[in-house]
């Protein structure tokens, strides 16, 4: 008995998660979901948020429609926001990783003293029994730990979308106000949009403004 227990701890001991590179791509692939899906659409300023159909008509017949886009994938890679809240992340789940590995080594070390006792029969069916249950306790507590940190984790990873999304829209519209586009749209490699004029392209001036309007709020927090 005393030993079948032994080999279940043995057997059940929690594993670690794979390393920071996993926690990384999932940050990366978060973050670049929330921008493949922040599609703008930008009216010129004064306009009313319903736009007569027949309006457009007349505007595409003509040509006279305006549009831009941003690359997504340039905005991830450049803009200071997002490097700020990767580095958050990063840093958060690496605490937390971290914290777990530590509880997980300490309940492998007693699970193998426990073991080794076990073998050497140098303690009693009963002790060996309360021993057991006690750390099988530990362990389930290390599950849910686990999913309680991961949960941790995702829900930073929502808040911050939204508020790199909101970001973008904000900056966005206000930006638009000075050149009036009629849209803006989002443009990533592998999206909607197959092919894009790069005259259209307005991801570097927005990089630069956006990134600077980011400095100027840090150094007045």
């Amino acid at each position: 008995m005393q030993e079948e227990n032994a080999t279940q701890i043995s057997e059940t001991t929690v594993k670690p998660k794979s390393n920071n590179n996993t926690v990384l791509t999932i940050i990366n692939a978060v973050l670049l979901i929330g921008l493949i899906i922040l599609y703008f659409i930008v009216l010129k300023p004064g306009n009313k948020s319903e736009v007569d159909n027949s309006a457009i008509q007349q505007k595409l017949s003509s040509g006279s429609i305006s549009v831009a886009y941003v690359n997504s994938d340039s905005i991830l890679a450049h803009y200071d926001l997002v490097k700020s809240m990767r580095t958050s992340l990063e840093s958060k789940s690496s605490a937390l990783e971290s914290e777990l590995k530590r509880k997980q080594a300490t309940f492998e070390k007693d699970a193998a003293y426990f073991q080794e006792q076990v073998n050497k029969q140098t303690i009693s069916e009963s002790s060996a029994q309360e021993i057991y249950t006690q750390l099988m306790a530990e362990q389930q507590k290390l599950y849910e730990l686990r999913e309680k940190y991961s949960a941790e984790i995702a829900r930073q990873e929502y808040d911050l979308n939204l508020v790199l999304i909101d970001s973008l829209n904000n900056f966005l519209s206000r930006y638009n106000k000075t050149v009036n586009y009629d849209y803006i749209l989002s443009y990533t490699r592998g999206g909607n949009i197959l092919v894009a004029n790069d005259s259209l392209d307005i991801t570097n001036s927005v990089l630069k403004l956006i990134n600077q309007e980011f400095t100027t709020s840090k150094s007045d927090k």
